[in-house]
């Protein structure tokens, strides 16, 4: 599958790794809590005032407060979600803290829009899909490397909210985005 001679295009690794203990705790929340990795990844690397510090403190490990705060607009009922309910829920959010930023959502195109934002410097939400053969199912997990080996198979790095901040799948899994602009 992968071999020395590929090479990634990625944000760092141990960037994630503050975010590895932020695990959805069980249900259908992973829109939620991949939401809440992606933000605070903003507020950590890219835009500090994406968030409210009584939300969530930059560099902080804790996301309850935050979570608490998500979830009644992202999946007030704890159900499978879809791209737009996820971006649309955001934007509500943000806008309701007065934060100047918007996510854009896809329904398809995930590579394109994928390694556009992490070619940028910046993570995206990925949808991803047991019908396209994922092995979680149907899941959102947060993006942050691409890899096209010489075969032509494509590969994400992904913080995926069980625990795991490295992981490596297959990106013909993934269908919808979140991503900011």
């Amino acid at each position: 599958m992968i071999d020395s001679l590929d090479s990634w295009v990625e944000l760092p690794e141990e960037r994630f790794k503050t975010y590895r203990n932020w695990r959805t705790p069980s249900g259908y929340l992973c829109g939620t809590y991949a939401s809440s990795v992606l933000l605070a990844y903003y507020q950590d690397y890219i835009n500090e005032e994406i968030l409210p510090t009584n939300l969530r403190e930059k560099e902080s490990s804790d996301n309850q407060a935050l979570i608490a705060a998500l979830q009644p607009m992202l999946q007030p009922i704890d159900m499978p979600t879809v791209p737009p309910q996820i971006s649309f829920g955001l934007n509500r959010f943000l806008k309701k803290y007065q934060v100047n930023a918007r996510t854009r959502f896809t329904t398809t195109g995930a590579w394109q829009r994928a390694t556009k934002r992490i070619s940028q410097g910046k993570p995206v939400m990925i949808g991803i899909l047991r019908v396209l053969g994922s092995t979680y199912g149907n899941h959102w997990v947060v993006a942050y490397g691409y890899m096209e080996n010489s075969r032509g198979e494509r590969f994400y790095k992904i913080h995926d909210n069980w625990g795991n901040y490295n992981k490596i799948i297959l990106a013909r899994w993934a269908n919808g985005t979140i991503s900011f602009p």
